[in-house]
């Protein structure tokens, strides 16, 4: 888990949008209140969620598309944190040391607590935008578990699903 986040943070240090052809992409999968979704987010979180949902294609190529497309839409809820790649850092250390509940608890705060409590509750935060956007309930279904394996077992999900898209954000 550690390599990820070390990954995460050099890849994250870019702010290289994606690709015209990503974009156009993106666009063809997605409804258009879920582009609006994918567009507000930065370009390290657009490029991170296209190289995810290309990596579902390519773990197996005859997924469903709806995979596909919660892959694209598993990390919208991370705009309503506000915070950038240092201010990440600080909510994964703070979240580790002090908690899943401080963090849950500071979510609803103004100011950086509420921005680092919202950061550490962006799955289910984003499965709620997804909803609210007509988004696919699997999407919103992944967006809430994604960092939540002690729940794979579970959840409504197919496991080669949830296999796959798994591997693929990390």
């Amino acid at each position: 888990m550690i390599g990820h986040y070390v990954r995460r943070f050099f890849t994250s240090l870019s702010r290289r949008p994606p690709t015209d052809a990503d974009e156009r992409w993106v666009e063809s999968i997605v409804s258009s209140e879920e582009l609006l979704l994918f567009r507000r987010l930065s370009n390290t979180d657009r490029r991170h969620l296209v190289h995810s949902a290309r990596m579902v294609e390519r773990l197996d190529p005859s997924i469903d598309p709806i995979w596909v497309r919660a892959a694209v839409l598993h990390d919208v809820g991370k705009y309503s944190a506000h915070l950038g790649v240092f201010g990440r850092v600080v909510a994964t250390v703070l979240a580790t040391v002090l908690g899943a509940s401080r963090m849950d608890a500071w979510a609803t705060r103004s100011g950086w607590r509420g921005r680092i409590g919202r950061y550490q509750r962006h799955g289910e935060i984003g499965a709620a935008e997804i909803r609210a956007s007509h988004g696919p309930e699997e999407a919103a279904v992944w967006s809430e578990l994604h960092h939540h394996r002690d729940q794979f077992a579970t959840s409504a999900l197919p496991a080669a699903a949830l296999g796959i898209l798994d591997a693929a954000d990390h």
